[in-house]
């Protein structure tokens, strides 16, 4: 049994319920007309709870209604002027969503025959707007037939329909009468005087009429079940693929953008690392005094594997078929373990060289080359270096041939060979006293310097791109959600709780995020991939992209991506969220 006690409802100062009390059947049809504007749906919105501000109570079955979501869920169906469906939705899922938001199971054998028995069984994959508005109405009609609501509210049921399709319409709420109670809001007297038990007319704030009294069937109600409402949110996402379609491709762009950005840098240190680690000259290094005088005697240092005087190579002139060849020259160190060779092994004696790759194919393999000191000096080429980042035009000689080299000799500087690993150390011990130079250590901060502020131009880059993926993010979000406020007020007038349809939001923006990181990362890896094994870069570039660690693995970096993204998803749909979960559900039902 449902009652009204002393319902009174204004705007602003007009009074349009005016002390309502009212006690309804458990079931039959009870009619509800008046003029335009008077407040029909105002009332029936009321009854069913969807409008709480007003004065007065409701109760039901003895207890006074005091959770609305909860009252709603259990107890109330409506039907709202085709205003009751969500076009994300087919037919079927807006039948049993009903079912899902109040959790009560029902069996596909009872939806085939309440479909069935309304003729809409071949509509159940359509989506509402593929329906003519007879077969919305019995839709709605088959949504409350599934969930088998005690109340069932009826704003203007047959709007819009002609005449035999009122009928139909009326017929079947009218079946609905014996088990449940069904209002109705009307502006056709005639349907509620042929259809109704009882009818009410509401004027001036009051009702007006006699109920008659109905027989009260007992009814029994599915049993309650669990329902995830997942499925919602994938059906919104995939109804708005349109609109997404042109933000995922952004969002691709900007993540392979990063991955290929910071996998480059990466892979250019790498390379300069190694470069340094593989340079022939990695140990070598020369001392100056600083008053600029000349070594009495060679320098002594626990880390210091070798000290000669230094010669002035670059002097030295050379050739190949008559041709003068420029390159750097420079003696080969006593250490020769990291030493890497393309072909060939290391010189045995005064008269044998190696190349660096470059010069050698420079020269198109040559065999020999000719050193031009006083005496011409025949040179056989032994070996032929790998090459490396910063691998330039080089020839390296034995040290043997510095006896035959002695009026190359600087008596001002000393060449200092390090330990190995201990050259950068030594480097910085070195300079507190004397001038220092190491071609290998310069060129690397060299190439540091320069791409450590590449590497800072890219982050830039990489965190404005980032920021303006979350304004279009937010943006995209807010208009979907914009459009969907119908959808939301619907879901509630369902009774479904803000708190549930907040959750289900952000699950949704969740599951954009990873979709979005998903197809990023998968291009991404599918570019690393290709760029390291297929299109070979190491090859043409001498550098490989490098996924380096950030936490735990050299994934990392894709687990990165995700976090990102569904933070900024998350973000993103944050405040659209908030204003859509504030909404007012009648000022909505209202408007449309």
């Amino acid at each position: 049994m449902l009652e009204l006690k002393h319902i009174s409802k204004r705007f602003e100062e007009h009074l349009i319920i005016d002390d309502v009390s009212l006690v309804l059947s458990d079931c039959g049809m009870v009619g509800i007309q008046g003029t335009s504007g008077c407040g029909k749906s105002t009332l029936l919105y009321i009854i069913g709870m969807l409008d709480d501000d007003f004065e007065g109570e409701i109760f039901y079955n003895g207890e006074k209604v005091m959770d609305r979501s909860e009252f709603i869920s259990q107890n109330i169906s409506y039907m709202m002027q085709n205003k009751d469906f969500i076009s994300a939705l087919t037919i079927k899922e807006n039948i049993t969503l009903a079912s899902q938001v109040s959790q009560f199971d029902y069996s596909p054998a009872i939806l085939q025959k309440i479909t069935t028995q309304l003729s809409i069984q071949d509509l159940l994959k359509r989506y509402p707007h593929q329906l003519s508005g007879g077969q919305l109405k019995r839709a709605s009609i088959a949504k409350a037939m599934l969930k088998q609501s005690p109340i069932i509210l009826c704003d203007e049921p047959t709007g819009a329909l002609h005449s035999q399709q009122a009928q139909i319409v009326m017929q079947e709420l009218k079946k609905l009468s014996l088990k449940s109670l069904v209002i109705i809001v009307s502006h056709d007297p005639l349907l509620l005087k042929q259809y109704c038990d009882s009818v009410l007319t509401l004027e001036n704030g009051k009702l007006k009429g006699r109920l008659k009294k109905t027989s009260i069937i007992q009814t029994t109600h599915p049993q309650l079940k669990t329902y995830s409402m997942f499925f919602y949110s994938f059906k919104q996402l995939l109804y708005q693929r349109n609109k997404l379609l042109f933000l995922f491709l952004f969002q691709w762009i900007v993540i392979v953008a990063f991955f290929l950005i910071v996998t480059a840098m990466n892979g250019v240190f790498d390379a300069i690392s190694e470069s340094e680690k593989s340079s022939v000259q990695v140990n070598m290094m020369t001392l100056e005094k600083k008053d600029g005088s000349a070594f009495e005697e060679l320098i002594t240092h626990p880390q210091i594997k070798n000290v000669t005087y230094d010669y002035s190579l670059e002097q030295l002139q050379w050739s190949y078929q008559n041709k003068d060849i420029t390159c750097f020259i420079s003696f080969l160190p006593i250490q020769t373990s990291h030493i890497q060779l393309s072909k060939g092994r290391l010189p045995q004696n005064s008269h044998e060289i190696v190349l660096s790759l470059p010069l050698y194919q420079a020269l198109k393999q040559p065999q020999t080359l000719t050193c031009l000191t006083d005496t011409k000096i025949e040179m056989q080429v032994v070996g032929v270096l790998e090459e490396y980042f910063f691998t330039q035009e080089e020839i390296y000689c034995s040290p043997l041939l510095q006896n035959e080299l002695s009026a190359f000799k600087d008596m001002k500087t000393l060449c200092v060979e390090a330990k190995a690993q201990s050259h950068q150390m030594l480097y910085k011990s070195l300079s507190q006293d004397y001038f220092v130079y190491s071609d290998v250590i310069e060129r690397v901060e060299n190439y540091q310097s320069i791409l450590s502020l590449a590497r800072l131009i890219a982050y830039v880059f990489i965190g404005i791109s980032f920021f303006v993926s979350l304004l279009l993010i937010g943006i995209v979000e807010s208009t979907i959600y914009y459009e969907r406020t119908h959808d939301v007020a619907y879901l509630l007038s369902l009774g479904m709780k803000r708190k549930r349809l907040f959750v289900l939001s952000i699950i949704e923006a969740l599951s954009l995020g990873i979709m979005m990181a998903i197809g990023g990362c998968l291009l991404s890896a599918f570019l690393y991939f290709y760029f390291n094994n297929v299109y070979l870069l190491k090859e043409h570039f001498g550098i490989l992209l490098s996924l380096h660690s950030i936490l735990l693995s050299q994934y990392d970096l894709y687990g990165f991506i995700f976090i990102c993204y569904m933070l900024m998803t998350m973000l993103g749909a944050l405040l659209p969220t908030r204003k859509m979960m504030s909404i007012n559900m009648i000022d909505v039902l209202r408007e449309e």
